[in-house]
């Protein structure tokens, strides 16, 4: 009887143990779902669907949603990392408008680099008309704010999921887009090796501002101290592609002239801090070409001293606001004028020379 008793005790005091371990898990568990459900992460990402081509995911930023596009080409090898170009819409566009009318997607099949196309969010799309708030609200922009910061953890999202060569990151917008490629140029200098200014104007030179409607904005001056001041520590040359067409109704062509200028500057100022030799902003070269068939156009090339051009200056003859050599499907007909010299194929010639690092090849007479 008492090692039955003793038996009893034992099994009792296990269950005893069992139960106070179970309670104790449950109630830790509990604690952690609920730091889990009030906790309000900066970014999180939601699972991606993949239509014709393109993968489509969204990012919350903030508590802000965010979608985008993303084209990985089956080129991209899971061994070898590859570059990355982030590609932003002009307004009344969508991220897979901006796909279609670009055609980024074939060259980067054939030149084996990743897709990023972001979208707006809510705010930009209902009530201002899907413009990226660079051009509507700059002052809201910058290091971790509105849309750049968005833009700027969307591009991390995808190195992060994908093997990106991170020092070559690049980022070109159209329109609306333009003025967040400037923007991004100034507040990720260290996450963007080069940018693409197409139709767009200079840093916080919003339309219609990009006008020299006043001594401020007409101070293409004080607009690069800006563009340095906000790069900050992270101040580099930032190499910078500018298309526009001459016949542009919506952005004005001086507002380009004045993005490659302002850029020119801020190029020079922080050489002379350096005191390295700075970029001559005087008697760059020029080419003249013309696309069979198509629009003539014009080069302006300015090189750094290892003799890539570090600023370039597509002028398309008789072109509007359009991207320039862009699809010919009639659905794209509103963004894309497809008798300009690809936009796309410039950019990436352009990119393809630079990285994070400095120059990545040599650069020839050809390349300017």
């Amino acid at each position: 009887m008492p090692g039955r008793v003793g038996s009893l005790l034992g099994r009792l005091v296990r269950w005893r143990m069992f139960v106070i371990v179970v309670v104790v898990c449950a109630a830790v568990a509990a604690i952690v779902s609920a730091i889990a459900s009030t906790a309000t992460p900066t970014t999180a990402a939601t699972p991606s669907v993949s239509v014709d081509g393109l993968e489509h995911a969204s990012l919350s930023v903030h508590g802000d949603a965010y979608g985008y596009a993303l084209y990985v080409p089956s080129s991209v090898t899971v061994g070898s990392a590859a570059a990355l170009v982030v590609v932003l819409h002009g307004c009344g566009m969508t991220a897979d408008e901006m796909a279609a009318a670009s055609r980024y997607d074939a060259l980067a099949q054939s030149e084996r680099f990743i897709v990023l196309y972001p979208d707006v969010d809510s705010v930009d799309a209902n009530g201002q008309g899907r413009c990226w708030k660079g051009i509507w609200a700059p002052q809201r922009e910058g290091r971790g704010a509105g849309d750049a910061g968005a833009i700027a953890d969307m591009t991390r999202e995808v190195m992060r999921r994908w093997r990106v060569d991170g020092n070559r990151v690049y980022a070109i917008g159209i329109s609306a887009g333009a003025f967040e490629a400037s923007i991004l140029g100034t507040s990720y200098p260290d996450l963007y090796a080069a940018i693409g200014i197409h139709s767009g104007a200079a840093y916080m030179g919003s339309a219609p501002q990009c006008l020299p409607v006043s001594d401020a904005t007409a101070d293409t001056a004080a607009l690069a101290r800006s563009a340095l001041t906000a790069m900050g520590s992270r101040a580099r040359v930032v190499p910078v592609i500018v298309i526009h067409g001459d016949a542009d109704q919506a952005i004005p062509y001086g507002c380009g002239q004045q993005a490659l200028a302002q850029w020119l500057l801020v190029d020079n100022l922080l050489l002379a801090r350096e005191q390295r030799p700075g970029v001559p902003d005087s008697g760059g070269t020029v080419r003249n070409a013309a696309v069979s068939g198509g629009r003539a156009y014009s080069v302006l090339s300015y090189a750094a001293a290892s003799g890539c051009p570090v600023a370039q200056f597509w002028t398309v003859h008789g072109m509007g606001h359009f991207w320039s050599g862009g699809s010919t499907d009639p659905a794209s007909a509103r963004f894309s004028d497809p008798r300009g010299p690809s936009a796309t194929a410039a950019s990436w010639a352009f990119f393809s020379h630079w990285g994070l690092s400095g120059p990545l090849r040599p650069c020839t007479a050809a390349d300017r």
